[in-house]
């Protein structure tokens, strides 16, 4: 019986395929199942898939089906009370499965863990600076409901997380184009704590065609997760964590109405504006924003 479950979902990565394969064969952890699922790519992984079958279950679709859809339909396969997924352009140090699960195992009330990470370019060579540009927690672990409301905190290849989370919280929203990873992590967040591995045991490989340059799908992805994950769910989210909480909500909503000044919907935006400050009051930035958009008129 495998302790972990690796899910690598494959569409397109033929250059990087073999180096991510490997990296999730070799783990020193030895009780891992690797379900491979390529979602037609059209670059020849699939030719790659076929010579690692018989060391890891492939399967190989006739027809995209995105991304979440892949995802869902890979953990489906699975079997083992832990879930880790792997992207199939990103790299896992040896012992990065290993070093989860014994945060797991440590604390039954953890049901995520996530790692470290260094950004390496497409031929492999480490990235210096901040290329992703973003600022990351510094100790990002414990109840991270709050952080999660305004960002997503985490690499989706360096995460590990229990199978009884998606059978709690549900599987991953298969509409969504790029953030779909995000919109789960909240709903695991309310649930359970996050577990966190220091040490930089994940390589996310940016190569220029990374989901994350899709900007109007991403947009989309963004509306979505704001509304119906944060704005719909106001009521249930306050009761969480007093003041940090009231914050993240205000910071959320600011954030909501960017989105709607970026696609042109200036009373959206003001709407979304004045319910921010309504839950955080003090934060310049959005009253600059408040007044750019009242201006616009």
């Amino acid at each position: 019986m495998p302790l972990v479950s690796v899910v690598l979902t494959s569409y397109n990565h033929a250059p990087y395929l073999p180096q991510a394969i490997e990296s999730a064969l070799g783990q020193t952890l030895r009780e891992v199942e690797i379900i491979a699922i390529d979602d037609a790519s059209t670059d020849g992984s699939q030719e790659v898939l076929r010579r690692y079958a018989d060391r890891l279950r492939v399967v190989l679709h006739d027809t995209n089906r995105g991304t979440y859809a892949t995802l869902n339909e890979g953990i489906a396969l699975t079997s083992a009370p832990h879930i880790a997924i792997l992207n199939s352009d990103d790299v896992w140090l040896p012992d990065k499965l290993q070093k989860q699960v014994a945060v797991l195992e440590s604390d039954p009330r953890v049901g995520l863990v996530h790692t470290g990470f260094l950004v390496i370019d497409a031929q492999g060579h480490p990235i210096e600076g901040n290329p992703l540009g973003i600022r990351f927690h510094p100790n990002p672990q414990g109840d991270l409901l709050a952080e999660l409301l305004t960002r997503n905190l985490f690499i989706t290849s360096s995460v590990m997380f229990r199978r009884e989370c998606v059978e709690r919280c549900g599987q991953f929203e298969e509409h969504l184009f790029g953030m779909g990873d995000w919109d789960l992590w909240l709903r695991i967040a309310e649930h359970y704590l996050i577990g966190y591995v220091s040490e930089s045991v994940t390589l996310y490989r940016l190569h220029g065609q990374n989901t994350m340059y899709q900007s109007a799908r991403m947009l989309a992805d963004d509306l979505w997760i704001h509304e119906e994950r944060i704005r719909k769910r106001i009521p249930e989210l306050v009761k969480h964590d007093g003041w940090h909480m009231r914050r993240a909500i205000g910071v959320a909503m600011a954030a909501l109405g960017v989105i709607y000044a970026r696609m042109g919907q200036r009373g959206e935006a003001r709407e979304a504006f004045w319910q921010s400050l309504r839950y955080y009051p003090w934060r310049l930035k959005t009253w600059l924003r408040l007044l750019s958009s009242l201006a616009g008129e």
